[in-house]
C-alpha cells in the first residue's frame, strides 16, 4: 500500500482539532503517518492531539505562521507523498483515495479537492461562502491557479526543489506562491471536486473582515514593504472598489441578496482602513530603523 504522511498545521485550534484528526484517521486509504504541527499554541491544541496515539506532535516554541508550519511538516515527514488539511477541516472518508490516483502521472506533483462550507449560520458565514470559497468549481481541472492549502497532497521532492513555502506569507498567500514556483518548473497540479472536505469554521463580523483583508493582502506583500499613503488611496479606488467591491455588489443586486450587499459595503470601508493601519505601521518601523542606524 502507498505510504502517505498527513499533517495538520495547528495554532490555537482546540475548538476544531479533534474532528479534524478523526477525519484523517477514518480515511478508506489509511495514512502511514499523521503529524500535528503545533505552531506555538496557547490553548489545549497539544492536549487534544495527545489523546490520539497514532498522531505525532511536532512543536514550535513560538508562533511562526502557517508557511513555517508547513515547512516543518515537510522536514519531519518520512514519506514522499504528503497530504494536509487545515485544523478546521474534516476530510470525508474517500478524500485521499480520490486524490491519490492523480499522482500516478509523474508530471503531476500535487492534487487538491473541494472545500464545502459546513457552517452557514450567520451573515458572516454566508458571506464567507460567497466571497471566500476555497474551491475551483464542479469539474476536474488540470493546472488551476493554485491548490488551496485547506486540503491537498504534494510530492515532497517537488516542494523541496521549488524552495518550500515562503515564510514571508505568514497566514495567507503561501499556496499561490508555491504553485507559481512549482508550475515554473514544468510540473502540473490537479483539482478534483470529487475529493470532498468540510470546513468547520464559523465567523462573526470582526473575524470575517480580518480574514478577507489578509486574503486580499497576500497578493500585495511587495506593496506592503514600500507602502505609501498615495498607494493606499490608489488601491482603495482601483483595487478595493473596482475589483473587490463592484463585481460582487452588482451580483448581489441582481440576485436580491441585500444582506450580502450590506456586508460588501462594510468590507469596502474596512479594507482601506486596514491598509492605512499598515501604512502607519510601516512608516513607524521605517522611522525606528532610521533612528537605530543613525540615518
Amino acid at each position: 500500500m502507498t505510504k502517505i504522511t498527513a499533517y495538520i498545521p495547528a495554532y490555537n485550534a482546540s475548538e476544531y482539532l479533534a474532528r479534524t484528526i478523526e477525519g484523517l484517521l477514518s480515511q478508506t486509504q489509511p495514512f502511514d503517518e499523521v503529524l500535528v504541527i503545533d505552531d506555538g499554541s496557547s490553548d489545549d491544541t497539544v492536549a487534544i492531539a495527545s489523546r490520539y496515539p497514532a498522531v505525532r506532535i511536532v512543536k514550535h516554541t513560538k508562533n511562526r505562521g502557517l508557511a513555517a508550519a508547513r515547512n516543518t511538516a515537510f522536514r519531519e515527514a518520512r514519506n514522499e507523498l504528503i497530504a494536509s488539511v487545515d485544523a478546521d477541516v474534516i476530510a470525508e472518508p474517500q478524500w485521499i483515495a480520490t486524490l491519490l490516483p492523480h499522482l500516478d502521472d509523474p508530471k503531476v506533483v500535487g492534487a487538491g479537492g473541494i472545500l464545502i462550507e459546513g457552517v452557514l449560520k450567520t451573515l458572516a458565514d454566508r458571506w464567507r461562502d460567497a466571497r471566500m470559497a476555497q474551491q475551483w468549481g464542479p469539474v476536474v481541472l488540470r493546472n488551476p491557479k493554485f491548490l488551496y492549502g485547506s486540503n491537498n497532497i504534494f510530492r515532497k521532492s517537488a516542494v523541496v526543489e521549488a524552495g518550500g513555502y515562503n515564510e514571508f506569507h505568514r497566514s495567507c498567500g503561501e499556496d499561490p506562491d508555491l504553485a507559481a514556483r512549482v508550475r515554473a518548473r514544468g510540473w502540473d497540479l490537479v483539482y478534483d471536486p470529487a475529493a470532498r472536505s468540510i470546513h468547520q469554521r464559523h465567523d462573526g463580523l470582526a473575524s470575517i473582515l480580518d480574514m478577507y483583508w489578509r486574503w486580499w493582502r497576500f497578493g500585495n506583500q511587495a506593496y506592503a514593504k514600500g507602502i505609501t499613503l498615495r498607494s493606499v488611496l490608489g488601491h482603495a479606488v482601483f483595487i478595493h472598489f473596482r475589483y473587490n467591491f463592484l463585481p460582487p455588489a452588482l451580483q448581489d443586486l441582481r440576485t436580491g441578496h441585500l444582506d450580502l450587499l450590506a456586508l460588501d459595503l462594510v468590507a469596502l470601508a474596512y479594507l482601506p482602513y486596514r491598509d492605512v493601519r499598515l501604512w502607519m505601521a510601516s512608516r513607524s518601523a521605517s522611522l525606528h530603523e532610521q533612528r537605530a542606524t543613525g540615518a
